[in-house]
């Protein structure tokens, strides 16, 4: 995937050189090679189908220029032949160990970079070891996406962050994940000092409301009816329907007998989540499906109880559950849903925004786009 360049090049420049990306990558499908060159950003990757981790984009080292697509196409064609030697893809790269003294990187792999953060962040004295024990959970979840053979280098980690960001089902760009993995992935490069470790802040987070088709009320509230009965799933999908909260935080609902329930806020970078207090749309819903009687896989009564690792691996298999049974439906759709009922139910916003623990600017951001047609007949026939 090209971009633009951000350095101050000129756009001829960068026109340039991916004229000359193009015609090297012509010139080698006429030689019978599989891989190619790709720009990411300001640096020229290998991309091509290699064992064993079948297609991928591997960093050439060499930042966009002129002079860096010659390099490399050589740095191609010697990964190439050190394939074909060994049978996979070589540890270290064959122009790794030259490359890494020559910009006086630390040579540190994957699996000991990890290791020494987890050291330091555990040397840190803390009154809450609970908390800090959950936030590393978090972090090491992302930091184990990488490679633990490869070495550490900032082209190595922005690759990882791109790639790793993507949707496997839509390709879409997860934006919570990419700024997640840019922390995450900055913290270990800083700690064994990368020196370009900074360019990790060039990738671009910018957070863009998904458009998706949901349901409409109804189908959703009898989704709540239908499915209420599930061991396993029904419950937590109906308490989602009807109150509006983050998957991750039904496992900590608890309705009161006046159409509210306590809720976790589970969102902030660090620390405890926060309680807060969610609305029921509709009020009736919850006699209706007896939501007093608690069913789900996990619990948290207190903000220190709150397992991060255990939350993601329910959420990931409850998405699943959901999509198979009802293809293109995921969970937020389930909260995106109260918010629109909340707008046609003529909630004043800033507390709808409250219910569901956004702030105001990303409720009306995120939700007021969504309101069609039928909303608008809905809420005129409700209080017109």
């Amino acid at each position: 995937m090209a971009t633009k360049k951000t350095d101050g090049s000129s756009l001829k420049d960068y026109r340039k050189i991916k004229e000359l990306i193009d015609v090297t990558n012509k010139d080698l499908r006429a030689r019978g090679h599989k891989a190619s060159l790709e720009l990411v950003r300001e640096s020229i990757f290998i991309r091509g189908t290699f064992p064993p981790k079948g297609r991928c984009k591997i960093s050439s080292g060499v930042k966009a220029s002129i002079k860096g697509v010659t390099i490399a196409e050589t740095r191609l064609m010697d990964l190439l032949v050190a394939i074909k030697s060994s049978g996979s893809i070589p540890k270290p790269l064959p122009w790794q160990n030259k490359v890494l003294s020559e910009v006086g990187y630390p040579k540190v792999l994957v699996k000991d970079a990890i290791g020494q953060l987890k050291k330091e962040f555990f040397d840190v004295e803390t009154s809450n070891s609970k908390s800090r024990l959950n936030t590393w959970k978090t972090m090491e979840y992302g930091l184990n996406k990488l490679d633990p053979g490869a070495y550490v280098t900032t082209d190595y980690l922005i690759a990882q962050i791109i790639d790793k960001s993507k949707d496997p089902k839509t390709g879409l760009t997860r934006t919570n994940q990419k700024l997640k993995l840019k922390q995450y992935y900055k913290r270990l490069g800083k700690l064994i000092g990368l020196p370009d470790i900074d360019d990790i802040d060039k990738i671009e987070v910018v957070y863009e409301p998904k458009k998706r088709d949901i349901p409409d009320h109804g189908t959703l509230l009898d989704l709540a009816v239908e499915l209420i009965t599930h061991k396993k799933y029904g419950w937590i999908t109906a308490c989602t329907i009807i109150y509006g909260c983050r998957p991750s935080e039904v496992f900590s609902l608890f309705p009161n007998n006046n159409g509210t329930a306590k809720v976790f806020t589970i969102k902030k970078k660090k620390g405890l989540p926060t309680i807060r207090t969610a609305m029921a749309l509709p009020k009736d819903f919850v006699d209706k499906l007896n939501l007093y009687e608690i069913s789900r896989p996990i619990e948290f009564k207190h903000p220190k109880d709150f397992d991060p690792i255990a939350t993601k691996f329910l959420t990931d298999s409850w998405g699943s559950w959901l999509d198979n049974k009802y293809p293109g439906l995921n969970l937020y759709d389930l909260r995106h849903s109260w918010a629109k009922r909340s707008i046609t139910a003529s909630v004043p916003t800033g507390l709808a925004a409250r219910c569901l623990g956004h702030s105001v600017s990303i409720f009306e951001k995120t939700y007021l786009s969504t309101i069609d047609e039928k909303d608008v007949a809905d809420y005129i026939e409700g209080n017109l």
